[in-house]
């Protein structure tokens, strides 16, 4: 009989992730730093190519508004291009994060080299690119519904308050319609998670289709939506904790501008700056990797728990690990 997914399980399976995300942080930063590097160069360039000769003109002493619209409308053409290699490299890169993840889930050996994996074959690219664009189109269905409601819902009011003749009047139901939307897109977005431990399935047989990834990884999730909803939430605290330091340090530096004042405030703004950036990609990696590893591990415990004594997981041993720490699934 399966065991239920008790509080208990949840907290041990967290502590192992823990421990083995701490273990590797420097993998997970690198791994994170390199994922993020293409998207952010790929926005850059187009920037550069929408806005570079529009801006070249204009510091050049070009006053013809005409060559200027031109300029701006010839760089817009570049927008499809980037997009285009974005969705391309979008599903590969994803493809290689998650394996690192489910690798690091299990105590296999995950490197930072894990993120280049699917570029080695076509086949895991087309895996990848298949399975991003299964994950949106699932992520669609289960939206177009609550957002078309709540836009209709929205027009519904606004036209009331207009054939009332008080503006005023629609402010307080559309906080109210607005937080019912988001309360009501809660059980959304987690049945939405769900389909994404579809992708530990495809790391163990990218041959297979990923619809099916995807409606099974769901189908392990049925009736778990409340626990998952817990999941999620016990995490918070890391969240809010990275936040809160990041900003924090960006705010030193505000208060140190304003207090030295000249060129040493102003490297006080500067290394505080720096510092926060540093900080958010620290600890955005620790987060990440954390949650989504843990993630990966209640997916597992909850397709193939192991039988333990009194439902009492072995010390350092995860579902679907024997107890080397090595996968079993």
């Amino acid at each position: 009989m399966r065991p239920e997914f008790t509080a208990q399980a949840r907290k041990e399976i967290k502590r192992i992730c823990k421990e083995r995300v701490l273990s590797n942080l420097g993998r997970c930063v690198g791994i994170k730093f390199l994922f993020s590097l293409p998207f952010v160069l790929l926005v850059i360039l187009m920037y550069a190519a929408m806005f570079g000769r529009a801006i070249a003109m204009v510091l050049s002493g070009y006053q013809d508004e005409y060559m200027l619209a031109m300029a701006l409308a010839s760089g817009m053409n570049t927008v499809w291009v980037t997009v285009f290699l974005m969705l391309v490299i979008s599903g590969p890169l994803s493809f290689g994060l998650m394996r690192f993840y489910v690798r690091l889930q299990r105590g296999e050996e995950a490197g930072v080299g894990t993120l280049l994996e699917p570029f080695t074959s076509l086949r895991s690219i087309w895996a990848g690119i298949k399975m991003e664009f299964c994950l949106a189109f699932r992520s669609f269905l289960w939206m177009i519904g609550p957002v078309a409601i709540y836009m209709v819902l929205t027009v519904a009011v606004t036209v009331n308050a207009s054939i009332g003749g008080d503006p005023n009047a629609v402010n307080v139901p559309m906080t109210i319609l607005y937080i019912l939307f988001l309360l009501a897109m809660i059980p959304v977005e987690l049945k939405v998670m769900t389909y994404q431990a579809g992708w530990a399935a495809l790391c163990d047989d990218e041959t297979r289709s990923v619809w099916d990834a995807t409606r099974e990884s769901t189908t392990v999730f049925k009736g778990q939506l409340g626990k998952l909803f817990v999941f999620v939430l016990s995490f918070l605290g890391w969240n809010v904790l990275a936040v809160a330091v990041t900003y924090l340090c960006a705010a030193l530096g505000v208060v140190g501008l304003i207090v030295v004042q000249g060129g040493m405030g102003i490297a006080i703004l500067v290394l505080c700056i720096i510092a926060a950036i540093c900080l958010l990609i620290l600890f955005s990696a620790f987060v990440d990797t954390y949650q989504m590893s843990s993630f990966f591990g209640m997916y597992e415990y909850l397709r193939m728990p192991p039988v333990w004594p009194q439902d009492t997981p072995p010390a350092d041993t995860l579902p679907g690990q024997d107890g080397d720490g090595g996968a079993t699934l």
